[in-house]
């Protein structure tokens, strides 16, 4: 029999997990990588707080699950597997028969590792200047060059010239030292994901141009190389726009262009409205992998360099693994693009996958390894053997009854819930449908009294073209397993549900995802689920923006709110932002200056005298997407008011917090600040956050 659970006011529950813990368990693992000349090893990077949130690359053979291979390549502290490429990275390393190829956080140049030879230490290649910085390398099988995309400060940050270059690599007699980058490509202001055909010198990539977003519009090309003597490209040659070409009038995204071993080009676009399959075929004419366009999405943004959710499966001709989803649901498949049929396979719990690599076990038997989880374990690396059906876990933790956690999981739900369309303020005004994970508080030692309701938390997530998902989360537990519901929301201009929800933002940022998250607290706090006194809002960096929007211009729903490096004027980020975001926000608000007065309009920064609840702010210092600033001069305008603001800055922090002591005083101090704000104790020992305006 149960003990009886001891009744406490909701947001002072005990639990074990900390702060801390949520820190500890912020180490992630990303981008897995198959070697294809040795399909039997499987590489990824593993994020480290502990060490200021370094990137480790590590590897061993996908069907060593005791881990006896296990190898550790870059445990030096001076190795960071990580680029600075559209600042948000990516594509940071790739491998060929041992060969590794990757960047370094610390000066963004490009080194060669060597795995055959245990002790070798990285040697560093390429044009070497600290103002070039390299991201998607691909190994040519000869293992004569890479091909990279380079992105080139030396004149200008803002205006960083984009190129695809080749990279030759040390041969046996060459003499050490930096060599030439041969740039083949620099005709598009973006350039993503080169790959090679297997069959022939033929290169694929795409490319897109300022004002899009690759999730706007993008280019497919494929050309072939024109080899030199030494077996490098010197040049493209016979250049074509394969699909999106900008004078074609069709505005579609593409990604993920990916060669089969019969030298078939598969690649994914949404020009049906759906991120659906599409192969090219023998004449150039595109086909649809599918029987017919289906309203499910086989891909997401690419904010980062090196996404993989569909792959070609070696030795099965016309095969190709996939995952697609609709809304927080994901499937894993295979399909068949002769009979456009996919096979479903079973996965256990997994409601986010991605990473997709093909490789083999030493026994010869295909294996999927992917990057996975569900809510009930993190994302985690797993390998999926396609024949027989099964799935076991590489590295990382689930949540099992014996876990100490098992008891304070709060399980997600999927809900819909009613939502209006712009132009808000008139008779035209659409009801519509948003979405939304609701996670109720869950602690088996603690419940609620009888007649008290829980706080809420409205999570509104960054992006903000991306999406919430429903995979295990400390940072969410963190709250529920307290008492405090939370609501992570997917608001439109979200992903996850085509491109006509994708652009409910365009231009209408500020708009349309306030409503969405004041809508889902509203809708929560009507079904009684929630205390409609106790509101709160909670985002990063676009994430924040929306929830000082929310505060500023509905003063009358949430009762406090937390900014992390999140945007308080929209007039400064069209001004002062990087390269790859600098003309986004001509979609989500208008041109600029043009629609200067707009930007103004939409900003909490200018709205400060509607401004009637307290908020927190946490902002990094070395932050240059949005610049530390932002939080400043809301924090000022805040103290002026006279109403209760916090304030904390991160040294060495960037766009999100990678120290795991930073993530643990950034928690700490939101629950600390929501506590006094909303009036609960919490039971958690925590130095106290200084607040201004406090009469406390």
């Amino acid at each position: 029999m149960a003990p009886a659970k001891t009744t406490a006011p909701f947001g002072s529950w005990k639990s074990p997990l900390t702060a801390s813990g949520v820190a500890s368990a912020s180490s992630s693992v990303s981008m897995a990588r198959i070697d294809a000349a040795n399909p039997s090893w499987v590489y990824w990077l593993e994020s480290r707080p502990q060490e200021g949130g370094r990137l480790v690359l590590l590897s061993k053979q996908v069907d060593d699950y005791s881990d006896s291979t296990l190898r550790e390549l870059t445990a030096d502290a001076r190795w960071n597997v990580r680029t600075a490429v559209h600042e948000y990275g990516g594509g940071a390393y790739a491998v060929y028969d041992g060969l590794v190829v990757f960047a370094n956080w610390a000066d963004q140049g490009v080194y060669l590792l060597d795995t055959s030879e245990e002790s070798q230490t990285p040697q560093r290649i390429a044009e070497q200047n600290d103002k070039l910085r390299y991201a998607s390398f691909a190994v040519h099988p000869s293992k004569k060059f890479i091909v990279c995309v380079r992105e080139d400060h030396r004149e200008s940050d803002i205006e960083a010239l984009a190129s695809l270059v080749a990279i030759p690599l040390p041969q046996p007699g060459d003499s050490e030292g930096p060599t030439k980058d041969i740039v083949l490509f620099d005709s598009s202001d973006f350039i993503s994901s080169p790959a090679f055909s297997p069959v022939n010198n033929e290169l694929a990539f795409y490319a897109w141009n300022h004002p899009d977003m690759n999730w706007d519009a993008t280019t497919l090309y494929c050309s072939s190389m024109k080899m030199n003597g030494g077996g490098v490209p010197e040049s493209l040659e016979h250049l074509r726009a394969v699909t999106g070409a900008p004078d074609s009038g069709k505005r579609e995204s593409i990604y993920q262009p990916r060669f089969d071993e019969d030298g078939v080009l598969h690649f994914i676009s949404d020009r049906s409205g759906f991120w659906n399959p599409y192969y090219l075929g023998a004449e150039g004419e595109i086909h649809l992998s599918l029987g017919s366009p289906v309203d499910v999405e086989f891909a997401g943004p690419e904010w980062a360099f090196g996404e993989s959710t569909m792959q070609p499966v070696p030795g099965s001709k016309f095969s190709i693994v996939v995952t697609y989803a609709q809304g927080g649901e994901h499937k894993l498949g295979i399909l068949n693009v002769a009979t456009h049929a996919i096979e479903d396979l079973p996965v256990p719990g997994w409601t986010q996958m991605g990473s997709f690599q093909l490789g083999k076990s030493r026994s010869g038997e295909p294996v999927l390894v992917l990057i996975s989880g569900g809510p009930s374990e993190r994302m985690s690396l797993f390998t999926y053997y396609i024949n027989s059906i099964s799935a076991q876990r590489l590295c990382g933790q689930q949540v099992s009854a014996q876990d100490p956690l098992a008891g304070y999981i709060s399980m997600p739900q999927e809900i819909a819930f009613p939502t209006k369309l712009p132009p808000f303020g008139t008779s035209e005004i659409c009801n519509a449908t948003a979405y939304a994970f609701y996670y109720p508080p869950t602690n088996k030692d603690f419940e609620g009294p009888a007649d008290e309701l829980p706080p809420l938390l409205v999570l509104s997530h960054g992006g903000p073209t991306a999406a919430a998902s429903s995979v295990l989360q400390n940072k969410i537990q963190y709250w529920t397993s307290r008492g405090i519901a939370v609501a992570d929301v997917n608001y439109g201009g979200s992903t996850g549900y085509g491109r006509e929800y994708r652009e409910r933002l365009y231009p209408h940022f500020g708009e349309v995802d306030v409503q969405d998250c004041c809508a889902a607290a509203l809708y929560l706090a009507e079904s009684g689920k929630v205390d409609r006194k106790r509101l709160s809002i909670m985002g990063g960096s676009a994430g924040g923006f929306t929830t000082l929007a929310c505060l500023a211009f509905r003063p009358e729903v949430f009762a406090v709110g937390a900014s992390l490096y999140g945007i308080s004027d929209l007039e400064v980020l069209a001004k002062e932002t990087h390269k790859f975001e600098a003309k986004y926000p001509e979609h989500l608000v208008g041109p600029y200056p043009e629609a200067r007065n707009e930007y103004k309009r939409r900003s909490p920064l200018h709205s400060v005298d509607k401004l009637a609840c307290p908020a927190i702010f946490l902002q990094g210092l070395e932050d240059k997407i949005v610049p530390p600033n932002q939080a400043t001069l809301m924090v000022d305008a805040l103290k002026r008011k006279g109403i209760r603001v916090a304030h904390i800055e991160f040294e060495g922090e960037q766009h999100g917090f990678r120290k795991s002591e930073n993530i643990v005083r950034a928690l700490e101090a939101q629950l600390y600040f929501f506590g006094k704000i909303l009036g609960f104790q919490p039971a958690d020992h925590i130095d106290p956050v200084p607040i201004f305006n406090d009469q406390d």
